[in-house]
């Protein structure tokens, strides 16, 4: 009988691996959300092909990302309420970087000083909201252009305005343990690309429940492997598959590295 794989994909796990992968070559900028010239149905099916037994087939790709984003300080878009001004405003005193610039200035000063930078504050916030909506339209053009792919959606990402910093997202990972246990009657192997030692619980519950576990890492050119917190996954799950360096980057749409030959998968 054929063996039945999904893929379970900690979507911003694989975003940064990318980034962090290609980092020395600055093939992917760190604002880019995903590579433009990706093949990802091929990319899964080689994952599986490679990762599982000869007959294993991809039943489908599950791949996790955020729902919304929270951006800080909250309530810039709702300032019409004098309790929310007062609230921004003593949110915004408390950060050292608005200290700096309030230092020395009269209370007139101040009022004005803060004012300007809320209103900074508001347009950065219509431009990160304005970016993750384009991430939106990216990942369901993937679905709608690739075999067998799809976006499921759970929890908020936070984004810092004053400091240009994206937090941790919150419940993905939540999800995407919960769906590979309710899911698992459908598959017979579970491959997660992901390096989150959160997910260790749940690779144990499927593995005591008869379905083969497969971990993905990938290699950078220096052999260096990512993401480094896989290695706690790695221990539980029943095999790991490295992804070489010159593979990742052909199906990700960049031309061949010149500098050294392509490895074997372990």
């Amino acid at each position: 009988m054929d063996c039945k794989a999904c893929v379970f994909v900690d979507g911003e796990n694989l975003r940064h691996s990318l980034i962090d992968v290609f980092r020395d070559d600055s093939l992917l900028h760190p604002d880019q959300y995903l590579p433009h010239d990706a093949r990802w149905t091929d990319f899964f099916d080689w994952i599986v092909s490679a990762a599982a037994t000869d007959n294993c087939r991809r039943l489908r790709t599950y791949w996790f990302v955020t729902e919304a984003i929270d951006c800080h300080p909250y309530g810039l878009t709702q300032l019409s309420d004098a309790a929310n001004v007062a609230r921004v405003t003593a949110a915004l005193r408390r950060r050292d970087h608005v200290q700096h610039q309030l230092k020395g200035l009269n209370d007139i000063e101040r009022a004005d000083r803060i004012q300007r930078i809320t209103a900074d504050l508001q347009k950065s916030q219509l431009q990160i909201e304005s970016k993750f909506h384009q991430w939106i339209s990216i990942q369901n053009g993937i679905a709608i252009k690739e075999r067998a792919i799809e976006f499921r959606r759970a929890g908020a990402i936070s984004f810092d305005l004053i400091d240009r910093r994206f937090g941790r997202d919150k419940a993905v990972d939540v999800r995407l343990a919960c769906d590979m246990l309710m899911l698992r009657e459908s598959y017979d192997t579970a491959i997660i690309i992901s390096g989150d030692q959160d997910y260790v619980p749940a690779a144990q519950i499927l593995k005591d429940s008869g379905k083969t576990v497969i971990n993905v890492a990938f290699q950078r050119r220096s052999g260096k492997m990512l993401p480094g917190g896989a290695r706690r996954l790695n221990i539980v799950t029943d095999s790991s598959l490295i992804v070489p360096y010159n593979t990742l980057r052909a199906y990700m749409g960049f031309a061949p590295s010149k500098f050294e030959p392509d490895q074997k998968a372990a």
